[in-house]
């Protein structure tokens, strides 16, 4: 494997991976910005508006992800092993389809009121995608190796925030909610957004994984 990193070292670099990345997490950057204005807004009709741009944001990371699949097949030479493109694109759409899925849930089960625990998620998932915002353009040179890794400590510390706001979230729901069909529609609301804060630690801990590889 050493040999291997060597050689590639050596060898024609084709870059267009990172500049798909940034494109990625940019765009689940918005998503999740949209997502907090979705738990924040007061009228029926500017959630559907909001979870509609939601679902477009996931499309295009869509396209994104497809792209980076593509140049991969078609690339000899990469700045990072094959696995780890292949894998770090589908920890970040694992993201965006989870903050999608979330939005798409306030508008099948017609949710319309968000508790502070659906709010601070949200807030938390915006937070830890946007320390991969910084995380992820650094790649392109490895001297910035303790900054990516601040970066991915950072996005732990959220993820154990977020289990410790679900946990709390869903003690409070089974000892208070009386209506079982509001209770079921909470509960999975918040499972989703815990679930993309998991997502997030799966981003950084390959960032990590990166690291060491490419030491």
């Amino acid at each position: 494997m050493r040999v291997d990193r060597w050689i590639r070292k050596l060898l024609p670099r084709e870059d267009q991976f990172l500049a798909l990345f940034v494109q990625d997490v940019e765009n689940i950057a918005e998503a999740c910005q949209v997502l907090c204005a979705l738990f924040a807004a007061p009228e029926d009709a500017e959630r559907a508006r909001l979870a509609s741009r939601i679902e477009d944001l996931e499309h295009r990371g869509d396209e994104i992800t497809h792209t980076i699949y593509r140049e991969l097949s078609r690339t000899f030479i990469t700045p990072l092993d094959r696995e780890d493109i292949s894998t770090l694109a589908t920890a970040l759409d694992n993201i965006v389809d989870l903050v999608d899925r979330a939005a798409t849930c306030t508008q099948l089960y017609d949710i319309t009121f968000f508790g502070e625990p659906e709010r601070d998620l949200a807030a938390i998932i915006e937070k830890a995608v946007m320390e991969l915002k910084k995380a992820i353009p650094l790649l392109h040179d490895l001297r910035h190796a303790d900054r990516i890794r601040e970066a991915c400590v950072r996005v732990n510390a959220y993820e154990n925030q977020a289990d410790e706001i679900c946990h709390r979230a869903l003690g409070r729901l089974f000892r208070e909610e009386k209506d079982p069909i509001r209770l079921i529609k909470t509960r999975e609301l918040l499972a989703m957004l815990e679930a993309a804060t998991d997502r997030c630690e799966d981003a950084a801990v390959l960032l990590e994984t990166v690291l060491v590889k490419q030491a």
